[in-house]
């Protein structure tokens, strides 16, 4: 079984490219996310692995990941939507960085991701986000963690004989 799962994962990459911004307080509202995604999209900005975590009465918290290089457009946008949706607060980080599975048919290989997920914490590793599609599962960790997290993935995946 450990060869087959290790078989699909083909390589284990980093991206330290993105910048992950939140917005904390957002009212739970119909339209909510589209006053906010319109915003950036207004200012160019493009998104990925958008989060949103229903939290306590009435409101959740919307986080997502830009490009570094339109973090200033990314903020901008977020606070001046913020203002007029009464939103409490936006928070961003550059100090981040995708830690990633690469392979075919990953949900197909329903273990793949406990696997991941148990070795990160192994080594210590904390997930602030995940992303999974066909052909890889992403976290998003902090930046002085990625080549610890690479490494022992890599151990894991790409070196496990087991």
């Amino acid at each position: 079984m450990q060869n087959e799962i290790s078989a699909r994962v083909s390589d284990v990459r980093i991206d330290r490219s993105s910048a992950r911004i939140t917005l904390l307080g957002v009212p739970d509202v119909p339209g909510a996310a589209a006053r906010i995604f319109s915003a950036l999209a207004e200012r160019g900005v493009g998104v990925e692995m958008i989060v949103q975590n229903n939290m306590r009465g009435g409101i959740t918290d919307i986080g997502f990941l830009a490009a570094k290089e339109r973090l200033n457009d990314a903020v901008e946008a977020c606070r001046s939507v913020s203002k007029a949706m009464e939103v409490q607060g936006v928070s961003f980080s550059t100090e981040i960085a995708r830690v990633s599975l690469v392979g075919e048919h990953l949900p197909g290989a329903i273990k793949i991701p406990a696997k991941m997920f148990s070795t990160l914490a192994e080594v210590g590793v904390n997930i602030d986000m995940i992303a999974f599609d066909t052909y890889a599962i992403t976290c998003v960790v902090v930046a002085g963690d990625a080549e610890k997290a690479a490494a022992s993935l890599r151990e894991k995946f790409l070196c496990d004989e087991e």
